[in-house]
């Protein structure tokens, strides 16, 4: 009877552990939000997976389970480094629970700060700055942990995520409550000028909260005014493409490049056709683009 007993133990444990599991990957109806009440959240990155709970203290002060997610990392994903897969973590839940987070302020509850790693890189580029424009969108709240409370279940999904394959469920408790604001388009300003020992150009991006990001850059090669605005134009135009930005407003004094661009001009100058044909070849990637020329005062 004696040997028998550490059988049972163990028996015992995976029928509860398996009982666990699958409460988690068919979860019961959880509750609605309390309007005004900010809401707090929990995530969790580890090698292979990432997971999030979104709670909120109820009318007793107790902390009630709004949504929780998981899933495995994509093999690009896996070389992040700890850093950047909690920041992934943490856009991860702002996707899929975009309507939460438009309608409530949120109180994120960790051991490290991902909003500051990502706003503190001195130049974003490519995923950085994909989530620095996303992160922009809410009000999050860094909180240090201090007690553990839902920290437990997002760690357990971390590692027991739910399949890749798996997907999330669109029916919200409460999604008919709120509204969600259309974002306005980027705009972009560029402007190229040539020197007698190369040409520089600039590109000022302004976000749909009206935020500016400006950048400048040295062309090492000599070329005319014309051909400086356009490779301006297109370094503007790669760069909200790599930051799968879908809505654009571009601004230029150049009638030149806005109505070649627009077609009412014709494209006479040979060392212009390359670019004209690329910077339009770049446009046709975004939903929808407004070119405008606007007067140099």
């Amino acid at each position: 009877m004696k040997k028998d007993a550490p059988f049972e133990w163990d028996q015992a444990y995976r029928n509860a552990f398996d009982s666990i599991k699958k409460y988690l990957l068919n979860p019961p109806v959880l509750g609605a939000p309390i309007p005004g009440k900010p809401l707090i959240l929990y995530i969790a990155a580890q090698e292979e997976s990432l997971s999030a709970l979104l709670a909120q203290n109820n009318k007793e002060c107790k902390e009630m389970p709004l949504y929780y997610l998981s899933r495995r990392l994509t093999p690009i994903e896996l070389k992040y480094p700890p850093i950047e897969k909690t920041c992934l973590a943490l856009v991860f839940a702002t996707k899929k629970l975009r309507h939460y987070f438009l309608a409530h302020t949120v109180h994120h509850i960790a051991r490290a700060d991902p909003l500051k790693y990502v706003m503190s890189r001195p130049v974003l580029s490519g995923r950085l700055a994909r989530w620095s424009i996303l992160l922009n969108e809410f009000e999050i709240i860094y909180v240090p942990r201090k007690a553990v409370k839902g920290q437990v279940l997002v760690d357990f999904l971390a590692d027991y995520p739910i399949p890749a394959d798996w997907e999330i469920s669109g029916d919200f408790p409460d999604e008919e409550v709120f509204l969600i604001d259309i974002l306005l388009p980027w705009m972009i300003f560029f402007d190229g000028s040539a020197r007698s020992d190369g040409a520089g150009v600039s590109v000022v991006f302004v976000f749909p909260q009206r935020q500016i990001l400006s950048y400048a850059f040295t062309l090492t090669e000599k070329c005319s005014n014309n051909v400086a605005e356009y490779q301006a134009l297109i370094i503007g135009l790669q760069m909200v493409s790599e930051m799968k930005i879908m809505d654009l407003e571009i601004y230029r004094d150049s009638q030149l490049v806005i109505n070649q661009l627009l077609k009412e001009y014709e494209v006479k100058k040979d060392n212009l056709i390359p670019y004209h044909c690329y910077a339009f070849h770049l446009l046709k990637n975004f939903d929808s683009t407004v070119l405008e020329h606007i007067p140099r005062k």
